[in-house]
């Protein structure tokens, strides 16, 4: 899955469900509000103060270094 500024939570969530972890620790609780499921990495990042690049870039290095997707 090519993850940019772009994909969903949602779409991330599922391949990956571990990195609910990763959203939690940027006080994204994701996973419990329904409705940011659907919103892009880039408009959640901006909404909760990060920089989208970075953000994106840090949670590829977080699924690259704590897993495998749930379709493997």
């Amino acid at each position: 899955m090519n993850i940019d500024l772009d994909t969903t939570i949602g779409a991330v969530l599922r391949k990956y469900p571990f990195t609910r972890k990763f959203f939690e620790s940027k006080n994204m609780y994701c996973n419990i509000c329904q409705c940011k499921t659907h919103e892009r990495l880039q408009i959640a990042a901006i909404n909760y103060g990060h920089d989208p690049v970075q953000f994106v870039e840090e949670l590829k290095e977080f699924i690259n270094q704590h897993g495998k997707s749930s379709e493997s």
